[in-house]
């Protein structure tokens, strides 16, 4: 299982790679799938879901917070996190 970091812009996405990339945590930029997107165009860092809760405590130390976090099941579906 994975799970994608939403972000507004391609930029943040980039950003947040790059800060997950120097910690030692692997992740891949990818635009949001239109059926999860809630605001048109997103973009998304996709990691391993044994890496998600130190991915986004490095994320919220380096000052970048997704704006959704979603878990995207071996079937392909996508859930929300609360």
């Amino acid at each position: 299982m994975h799970y994608l970091l939403s972000f507004r812009s391609l930029t943040f996405a980039q950003r947040a790679a790059r800060v997950l990339e120097r910690a030692g945590i692997t992740g891949t930029v990818s635009r949001v799938p239109k059926a999860a997107s809630t605001k048109g165009c997103a973009y998304c860092v996709i990691v391993a879901a044994r890496h998600k809760e130190r991915a986004l405590a490095i994320l919220t130390g380096a000052g970048i917070t997704p704006e959704r976090v979603l878990l995207r099941r071996p079937d392909g579906t996508l859930e929300a996190e609360a």
